[in-house]
């Protein structure tokens, strides 16, 4: 069952490599692990699973707006490296791999309103391709793609209506055509793909309604409402094939309440409340086949407690809680079946933390890159012009052998950064503290990447890496 969301080497053997978890592996020995944050503190990305097993984490809400930024996160590294750039500044979007391996990216709200345009990201080449824009300007949309290759869109809200028109586009001519329409409106929904190959709309604007879309005949059928009406809530699939919806928004305040969904029936059943109502929380399905809830984010309240769904039991129990508290944050599972939990919100501030759900123990190395060591150049102001030129364009071509995976060649080019920073140290062109601040920052990169710091002056020793 497949949901489709609404809006030297580095570390040697890498702990992200691991096949799976053992089945003797227990919840109960799972711990929350910080590692590398993301660049930005970013809220309510859109987080697409690529076909090597890496994550794609686009757009989304900054302290400054929209991005258009795109992360990847490396699955075998456990760091993070730039995605292609958006043509548009994005949040409220939707982000759906294609059948040959590139993500199309729909709507969202941009800052100056919400668009209908559309665009395809080669991960590759890192090239990205504006595609023919919808016919309606949607945010808290949801899309689905289809067994025919084609993509559907529904619902959404352009922040004055809210749609229930639905629309397909076709990645082999580049042309939307409408597709049928839900009975009712909704935005920051779910669209669940359901074994038969149809699609459950559920919750959002349309209280608590759901409906089937089945695209051999493109058509969209009623059945029996939920229990509670809810929005920005968590969806999850059962080991049964039934889905598992659980808390969320119902008139404007979270709720705890936790229903599921039969498909053979049609019908909705309510199962144990969780021990806090959440909204704009994830809900990931483990390799045991429990769910994991984790966070909340609402006017009310932010939390870092998580809590476990049992399905053999229905019931909830108390998990580890997270470092941070967080809500509308992005979330992906990894191959070995651990949670990624991406950024946030928490209070009134963004947050750039991530951190993984896993069996302990995991060592994740702190990561350092070349480009976070351009700022301190530019403050060593003793510096002459060329000197400072030239140690940027060596911290450069670090940054390229860093991002390439070629950590050796990027550990020498580092050391030659070294040398000419000893030079200049001895021959006055540069001050004892920012000679000391740029080695400090020289060796943890370093280190970092597994290499040995030289030696620059007895008096100045290497550091922790810094975040």
């Amino acid at each position: 069952m497949v949901l489709q969301a609404a809006g030297g080497g580095i570390l040697g053997i890498s702990p992200f490599s691991r096949s799976g978890m053992d089945d003797e592996d227990s919840i109960g020995s799972y711990e929350w692990t910080e590692i590398q944050g993301l660049p930005v503190a970013l809220s309510s990305p859109a987080v697409v699973m690529l076909e090597n097993g890496d994550a794609l984490v686009a757009g989304g809400s900054t302290p400054t707006g929209p991005t258009a930024a795109t992360e990847i996160f490396d699955h075998e590294l456990g760091t993070w490296m730039p995605g292609p750039t958006m043509n548009i500044r994005r949040v409220g979007h939707t982000a759906t791999l294609l059948n040959d391996g590139t993500v199309m990216i729909t709507g969202g709200e941009t800052g100056a309103g919400v668009t209908s345009t559309a665009e395809r990201l080669n991960i590759t080449s890192s090239a990205t391709l504006p595609l023919a824009s919808m016919n309606f300007a949607r945010a808290g949309h949801a899309a689905a793609l289809l067994p025919d290759g084609q993509v559907l869109i529904t619902g959404g809200t352009d922040l004055t209506t809210t749609w229930r028109q639905a629309e397909k586009y076709d990645p082999a001519t580049n042309v939307w055509t409408p597709a049928n329409s839900m009975s009712g409106p909704r935005s920051f929904f779910a669209l669940a793909g359901l074994e038969d190959g149809e699609f459950l709309a559920v919750g959002g604007d349309a209280a608590g309604t759901s409906e089937k879309y089945n695209p051999m005949s493109n058509s969209w059928s009623e059945i029996s409402q939920m229990k509670s009406p809810r929005s920005k809530f968590g969806i999850a699939a059962l080991p049964s094939h039934k889905l598992l919806v659980a808390g969320g928004l119902s008139s404007g305040n979270p709720v705890a309440s936790a229903e599921s969904y039969n498909p053979v029936d049609n019908s909705w059943m309510e199962v144990a409340s969780m021990s806090i109502a959440r909204a704009d929380f994830s809900l990931s399905v483990l390799r045991t086949g429990q769910l994991l809830a984790a966070g909340s984010y609402s006017t009310s309240a932010t939390t870092n407690s998580t809590e476990i769904f049992s399905p053999q039991s229905s019931s909830w129990t108390g998990s580890k809680p997270m470092n941070h508290s967080r809500g509308a944050h992005g979330a992906a599972v990894l191959d070995n079946g651990w949670v990624l939990v991406i950024g946030g919100r928490s209070g009134t501030g963004f947050i750039s933390s991530v951190e993984i759900f896993s069996p302990e123990p995991i060592k994740v190395p702190e990561f350092c890159q070349p480009k976070d060591l351009i700022p301190l150049v530019m403050k060593a102001t003793e510096l002459p012009g060329n000197s400072a030129h030239g140690l940027i364009a060596k911290l450069l071509a670090a940054q390229q052998k860093y991002e390439s995976r070629d950590f050796d060649v990027c550990i020498n080019i580092m050391n030659a950064f070294n040398g000419q920073l000893k030079g200049f140290a001895r021959n006055g062109h540069i001050s004892g503290p920012h000679a000391s601040e740029l080695y400090d920052a020289y060796a943890s990169v370093v280190t970092c990447l597994g290499g040995t710091p030289n030696p620059m002056l007895l008096t100045i020793s290497a550091s922790p890496c810094r975040r």
